[in-house]
């Protein structure tokens, strides 16, 4: 799996629970404009930065060592 489809699939999971999922609140929390987020979940542009996916690991109560290694960090 990749990690635009990844992240995607994790944050529209957490979303079915609760709102403070959705791609605008997250996008918020981890300092980038959701078009920006949105553009990583659909693999138009690559993953972020180390400290970027680290931040979206946290808010999505993700491993960040995971994370990092599906963007190929």
């Amino acid at each position: 799996m990749t990690f635009g489809i990844y992240i995607r699939q994790k944050r529209e999971e957490l979303k079915s629970f609760s709102s403070k999922f959705s791609l605008r609140k997250i996008a918020g929390i981890i300092g980038v404009e959701p078009a920006f987020l949105s553009k990583v979940e659909r693999e138009i542009v690559p993953p972020p930065s180390e400290a970027k996916i680290i931040a979206l690991a946290y808010a999505l109560d993700e491993d960040p060592d995971y994370l990092l290694g599906l963007a190929g960090k």
